[in-house]
């Protein structure tokens, strides 16, 4: 399932496709006109649809000429735009955001009616033959072309509106948090289903590591073939890596515990287990979505562009999106197989991992700036109702602590540094007010 999110997740990032499969389809349908909608629509051709085009060729085909000249330079002027915003966005925001501009639907669906229109004012330009009489023009060929056109300069418009809405900082913010949100929703479930954290004591013998052989970003970890590759070796797998981590063609990344070492096909079983590629992916990555967020707050604490309201949008998303995460279960660390047989030991990102992966880059690049670490302490102190668990209230005090101590080595004024200080402590009285587990499970 994993692997099939990660193709998903790259194939939405391809500028191309949904383009491509509207050309082909415009063509498709221009074909189709040509040679059955004439017969399908003949009782229009009566001469009352005063819309229905009824020159002869030689006017057909300036008026289709036209209508390509006038779609050539439209698509030229979407392009320039589009690379004009791509080069702002990357300058601003980050060049990672770049694939979340080209994974928009609407960006791709407005390129995508341009080249289709493109397309079928040729199929049916090269149709037109000036022997033909008025009454072999492909009339219903011609207003369909026309009709498409002016859908066309609507959807000029509404592109330079989406475009030019989509170079908004907040607007950008809300849409790779959106994006967070979706991939939160679809790998952690919502409810407890006895997904089990803490790793038990391994008494079997070390066998032997595996490398995987390759260098990049991990993408994807199958782990039901894992614990398939465990159950016919008898065998336990402490994997030492996880989703979104870079690594090196050697090194211990699989841990092989049992009574023997792998046999050679067993282990590039466990290494195609492993999905490497060049970047990184969001199909099993909880930090993907986090790191782009911080990113965008990290430019905007530059000194070029010193713009703190934007880190401070950024603070308020990724404050929600841990109180996402504090609702729902994390991934499991423990895979066992169907007699309950303990077979894979996973690295997953747990809930002070995640708040360091927050939080810990705007904190260090913030020292200079009071509000914006005024309101980081009053995100993580509006984090208190959804810490119910230890690990939870743990990793926000940490974060405070941090805070705190980053307060008191910059150089602040001191009414700015009290007033940062004054939201810690409350932040901290909200943290330590929550009732434990156990007393609210007992209560």
């Amino acid at each position: 399932m994993d692997r099939v999110r990660n193709i998903l997740a790259l194939l939405r990032a391809q500028l191309w496709i949904i383009p491509l499969v509207i050309s082909v389809l415009s063509m498709a349908f221009a074909l189709w006109v040509l040679n059955s909608g004439a017969v399908l629509f003949a009782s229009w051709d009566d001469g009352k649809l005063w819309w229905l085009y009824s020159g002869d060729a030689s006017s057909a085909r300036d008026l289709l000429s036209s209508q390509l000249s006038g779609l050539m330079t439209m698509i030229s002027l979407i392009v320039s735009v589009t690379f004009v915003i791509l080069t702002l966005s990357a300058n601003q925001l980050g060049p990672r955001l770049i694939s979340t501009f080209m994974a928009d639907r609407q960006i791709q669906v407005v390129l995508g009616l341009f080249l289709g229109t493109i397309l079928y004012v040729l199929v049916v330009l090269r149709t037109l033959d000036e022997d033909l009489g008025s009454e072999g023009v492909p009339h219903i060929a011609v207003t369909l072309g026309s009709g498409l056109t002016i859908v066309c300069l609507f959807a000029l418009l509404f592109y330079v509106h989406k475009i030019a809405r989509s170079i908004i900082a907040d607007n950008i913010v809300a849409r790779v948090a959106s994006d967070l949100y979706g991939d939160i929703c679809e790998m952690l479930p919502d409810e407890a289903d006895g997904t089990e954290r803490a790793v038990p004591d391994v008494t079997m013998r070390k066998a032997c590591t595996i490398s995987l052989g390759r260098s990049g970003y991990i993408q994807v970890i199958d782990y039901d073939e894992l614990v398939a590759v465990a159950c016919r070796e008898m065998a336990l797998l402490e994997v030492k890596v996880r989703a979104g981590h870079f690594v090196m063609k050697s090194g211990e990344h699989v841990v092989v515990h049992g009574e023997r070492p792998l046999e050679p096909d067993a282990a590039e079983a466990v290494r195609r287990a492993f999905v490497i590629d060049s970047q990184r992916s969001p199909a099993q990555d909880l930090e993907y979505g986090l790191r782009q967020l911080v990113e965008i707050a990290l430019r905007a604490l530059s000194p070029g562009i010193n713009d703190p309201f934007t880190a401070i949008a950024v603070i308020n998303r990724l404050g929600a999106a841990l109180e996402e995460i504090f609702g729902r279960q994390l991934q499991p660390r423990v895979l066992r197989d169907k007699e309950g047989a303990m077979r894979v030991i996973a690295q997953r990102s747990d809930v002070e991992g995640l708040a360091d992966a927050a939080f810990d880059a705007i904190r260090q690049a913030a020292r200079g700036h009071p509000a914006v670490l005024i309101r980081m302490a009053d995100v993580l102190g509006q984090l208190a109702p959804a810490a119910k668990t230890d690990a939870m209230r743990e990793a926000v005090t940490l974060q405070l602590a941090k805070l705190a101590e980053t307060v008191g080595e910059a150089g602040l004024a001191p009414s700015d540094r009290t007033a940062v200080l004054v939201r810690i402590e409350q932040a901290k009285v909200a943290v330590s007010a929550r009732p434990k587990e156990g007393l609210l499970h007992a209560l």
